[in-house]
């Protein structure tokens, strides 16, 4: 199923892009209505590297969902001429929150990778508006199997640019954005457990045991401190980019969560 296509530009303070007009970001929808369901991308990520995953969620689920993308990624803009500044991911969920009140969706199931499950702990964390959330290999706090891990990729920084170039306007300052924030000095202290005691939602953390940007210590210590709203899942041999390395298992999972918490009596219906 081919998504619906769209920009939407917003005055939310540029978010991590730094642009002070505003940003112009590129959505896709799968289904009819408003979305249900929002996907919120990994830190290299964009509309197309989720695959078939939203197509896949749509089939099982009937929900609309939505996917966008970050100011500097795929088609938004605007473009960074520098390393995102060391409280970008804060200012992307200000974004997240502009986004969906400029398309009134109200309280989806959001789901976020990677960095975009870090948007969505803030984004649920400072009063969001979510029915309930699920992360896939989120970060909570900087770890040093992070930063050795993204070390070793800038060292093939123009590889990587070259590789994400079907999926990017300008990978390579995108790139050079996200390395840069995450090796550098001012974000090596950034932290969010003290936030995450706020998110009364229910909440799925998943986290494949190979995971080659995190320990095990990520998702023990993020379900911790969410506290009795979370539930902890480990998928057995599978890496950072759940999405791809288990499709169908994780679609699957998002499909039984939604049916459990916007279908089920007295919650919010899914179309």
């Amino acid at each position: 199923m081919n998504p619906t296509l769209a920009f939407v530009d917003l005055d939310a303070g540029g978010g991590a892009g730094r642009g002070e007009a505003g940003v112009r970001l590129r959505t896709a929808t799968w289904g009819e209505g408003s979305p249900t369901i929002v996907l919120l991308h990994e830190g290299l990520g964009s509309i197309g590297q989720w695959r078939t995953f939203p197509a896949d969620v749509h089939q099982r689920t009937g929900a609309t969902v939505l996917a966008y993308e970050r100011a500097g990624h795929g088609q938004s803009t605007p473009v960074p001429d520098r390393a995102w500044p060391a409280d970008w991911l804060h200012r992307e969920a200000v974004v997240f929150a502009a986004l969906l009140a400029r398309l009134d969706i109200v309280a989806p199931l959001v789901v976020g990778h990677s960095d975009g499950g870090s948007v969505a702990l803030i984004h649920a964390a400072t009063g969001g508006d979510q029915t309930a959330l699920i992360l896939l290999a989120a970060h909570s706090w900087v770890e040093s199997v992070c930063t050795d891990a993204i070390g070793a990729v800038s060292d093939r920084a123009d590889e990587i640019a070259s590789g994400l170039e079907r999926y990017h306007d300008e990978p390579a300052e995108m790139f050079a954005a996200w390395s840069g924030v995450w090796l550098s000095d001012e974000f090596a202290t950034w932290d969010i457990g003290q936030l995450m005691g706020a998110i009364s939602c229910p909440t799925l953390v998943v986290q494949g045991t190979a995971d080659e940007y995190a320990s095990d210590a990520q998702l023990v210590e993020t379900t911790a401190a969410i506290g009795d709203n979370a539930t902890a899942r480990r998928l057995d041999g599978v890496g950072h980019i759940i999405h791809r390395a288990a499709p169908t298992e994780t679609a699957d999972l998002v499909a039984a969560f939604y049916d459990q918490h916007l279908v089920a009596p007295g919650a919010a219906e899914g179309d």
